[in-house]
């Protein structure tokens, strides 16, 4: 295989010192393509990584990068309306959009999800011009029940069963409401949509939206799961090879991305014989044991396919020009975040 794609990756902090050996970790994996993540500005988390994302895309020549772009929820731009946010996000060099607008703690903080009127407009621009979209939708449905849930969901506050919170089943219907208003939009569902315990239904949104793809970042859960059945999930990537991304969910704030990368893999290729899953002590997985032509699909060819074979060129006088104007709209407004972020930002390019 020549070509080998992460399409989801997470950078945090604009300090080089930080983000360039984790992309220099990406490359001796053998990546030859990363599509680099950011996470909007919600409540809670008061910053995009938009402006940095476009920088390393534009610094770091080693991988090819795309840049998916995420929306303010908060702070001074929560009002710029959100298909005039993606437009911008668009001429400054992004190729898609990171939505996490549906992950349980960041629903209830935003107030809406993205079946909300208010994202129509964007998502029709999005439809039209092919922009495709990466989106983290629910948890694992044992995290609703706190004697389910993993000590990790706990220990990260990720239980939702306390009554604030939306049903697992709900998550998954306002993303059902959002697609059948725009079945042409290009989505892709993190986490295998968090349905290694429910291969009918994965075979039914696949059948249903056939726009619709999920990727392979590793959830404690998804990996067990399949080697529960691994006959019939076998099966499944094999048919659905086309609508499958490899993907890793590791970012310079992990430091394991050797480890996340062998798993996923390890998960594709080897025998169906159990393994110890890299990266999580004492976890076992079996080998989906996939065809060279489906790995090559699942590792490469679908995420060419989604970003349209080519990246978008990155305006960095209109990147630096945009931090320079944040800092100034963001001190003029008083809010109380912290800007260090921007401020390294500006300095380091």
């Amino acid at each position: 295989m020549k070509k080998f794609a992460n399409a989801h990756v997470h950078i945090k902090y604009s300090d080089p010192k930080r983000v360039e050996p984790f992309l220099e970790a990406l490359t001796k994996t053998g990546i030859s393509d990363v599509a680099l993540l950011s996470l909007c500005a919600y409540p809670g988390y008061e910053k995009t990584e938009n402006l940095s994302i476009l920088w390393w895309k534009s610094k770091f020549d080693k991988i090819k990068i795309s840049a998916f772009g995420s929306l303010h929820e908060v702070d001074v731009y929560a009002s710029v309306p959100y298909e005039v946010q993606l437009e911008k996000l668009m001429e400054l060099g992004c190729d898609g959009m990171k939505f996490i607008h549906m992950k349980p703690d960041v629903r209830k903080a935003i107030g809406k999800g993205l079946n909300h009127p208010d994202y129509d407009k964007m998502f029709s621009v999005m439809e039209e011009r092919g922009i495709p979209a990466i989106i983290h939708s629910g948890d694992p449905e044992k995290n609703w029940d706190m004697s389910t849930a993993t000590a990790e969901a706990i220990a990260k506050g990720w239980c939702y069963g306390d009554g604030t919170y939306l049903s697992c089943q709900a998550h998954y219907d306002e993303c059902f409401e959002m697609l059948d208003k725009h079945p042409k939009l290009k989505a892709v569902f993190a986490h295998m949509f968090f349905l290694s315990e429910y291969m009918d239904e994965a075979v039914r949104i696949l059948e249903k939206y056939p726009n619709v793809s999920f990727d392979l970042t590793p959830g404690t859960e998804m990996y067990p799961e399949f080697a529960k059945n691994i006959d019939a999930w076998h099966d499944f990537f094999e048919k659905y090879s086309d609508r499958i991304l490899f993907g890793t969910d590791s970012g310079n704030h992990k430091y394991n991305e050797a480890e996340l990368h062998s798993l996923v893999y390890s998960a594709l290729t080897r025998d169906k014989s159990e393994f110890e899953m890299p990266g999580f002590p004492g976890m076992f997985t079996k080998g989906l044991y996939l065809s060279p032509e489906a790995v090559e699909n699942i590792c490469y060819n679908n995420y060419e396919r989604l970003i349209g074979g080519k990246t978008v060129p990155v305006d960095m006088a209109g990147v630096v020009e945009a931090a320079k104007q944040m800092l100034v709209d963001i001190r003029d407004s008083g809010m109380p975040e912290d800007i260090r972020w921007l401020e390294n930002f500006i300095e380091s390019v």
